[in-house]
């Protein structure tokens, strides 16, 4: 399991910082950004929908605004939450990476398994998402942000 893992997160980190100079961490924010209205969300969306904590969330962030590929600014009505929005350079890198990025996962993870494979890892994959007691990790119910930003 861990051997696949590994093989898939190489493929997938070299096809992106072949193709667009990407991290797999700064596609997922970018990702996720893109999928939002405006192309914007609260940092603490930002870290539920990536199923981060707090602290990593806030970390790539800042990484990714100085690089420009995203801004960040005070949220309008609550001085302490914090926005991050995609920028036009975020949004081209993105689109620059889409592709090569998608053929690449296709080939390595999907194009192996048959239909009855899937059909089982699927089933699998979301009875490991709904697994909610998880000995010593606390909090493990739900996202790992969400106290404040």
């Amino acid at each position: 399991m861990l051997a696949g893992r590994r093989k898939i997160e190489r493929v997938m980190d070299e096809t992106l910082q072949r193709g667009s100079e990407l991290s797999s961490s700064e596609f997922s924010v970018l990702v996720s950004l893109s999928e939002s209205q405006d192309c914007d969300m609260r940092l603490r969306d930002l870290c539920a929908a990536l199923d981060w904590d707090r602290s990593r969330t806030s970390h790539q962030v800042s990484r990714m605004e100085r690089r420009g590929l995203v801004t960040k600014t005070r949220s309008e009505g609550d001085a302490r939450g914090v926005v991050v929005k995609l920028t036009e350079d975020g949004m081209r890198r993105l689109k620059l990476a889409a592709p090569e990025h998608v053929e690449s996962v296709r080939r390595v993870a999907f194009d192996p398994m048959t239909p009855e494979q899937a059909k089982v890892l699927k089933a699998y994959l979301e009875a490991v998402m709904a697994v909610d007691n998880v000995p010593g990790v606390e909090g493990f119910d739900g996202p790992l942000c969400g106290k404040g930003e």
